[in-house]
């Protein structure tokens, strides 16, 4: 398991358990950017069978909200994987 030491113990518990669920990390490296402004961003881990983890993230004042999305592989529009 890659360890991100950038995330919070919970984050970096919920890549843990994503990877675990959709066979591990694929090659492809974690993206990720942030606002211009610094106060949010987000960043994507991917799984082997091709699902990804989103982290959207926001930060007002001391306070910083998470919301975790697991996307489906996507389908190219000629139906191939």
């Amino acid at each position: 398991m890659t360890n991100y030491p950038d995330l919070t113990p919970d984050s970096q518990d919920r890549i843990e358990d994503f990877l675990a669920r959709h066979g591990g990390a694929c090659s492809t490296p974690r993206r990720e950017g942030v606002a211009a402004s610094g106060d949010g961003g987000w960043y994507e881990v991917y799984a082997a069978d091709g699902y990804c983890l989103r982290c959207e993230w926001s930060r007002m004042g001391s306070r910083e909200e998470l919301r975790y999305s697991e996307l489906p592989p996507r389908v190219r529009s000629d139906g191939r994987d």
